[in-house]
């Protein structure tokens, strides 16, 4: 699985999830919410297979983990979520899982 984590930039503006699911839904097609918690929303766009997991703060939209499946191509997603971050003014990270595997160092024990 491909993952890409989205925050907002500097001094932008609050967003919503209705503004995200605006901006997917014009890049990616239809997006459908389920709402687990007024702090958690998963937000889906399923003809291009890609998934939200939406973090709530203050009824605005505070950081985005989104998940490709690797069983499709994933460049449409991808596209749509660079579109959509960039016309929201938000910043797209792509998830390393390689990082933590490399950290020798790092003992969680």
């Amino acid at each position: 699985m491909v993952e890409y984590l989205a925050l907002p930039a500097w001094k932008t503006p609050p967003r919503t999830v209705d503004d995200w699911v605006v901006a997917l839904s014009e890049s990616g097609g239809p997006v459908i919410l389920s709402r687990e918690s007024s702090t958690v929303t998963w937000l889906e766009v399923a003809p291009i297979r890609l998934r939200g997991y939406v973090v709530i703060e203050n009824g605005h939209a505070a950081a985005i983990n989104f998940e490709l499946h690797d069983d499709h191509d994933p460049n449409p997603a991808t596209r749509a979520i660079q579109e959509a971050a960039t016309a929201l003014g938000w910043e797209v990270h792509a998830d390393d899982d390689d990082d933590e595997a490399a950290d020798p160092d790092d003992d969680d024990d």
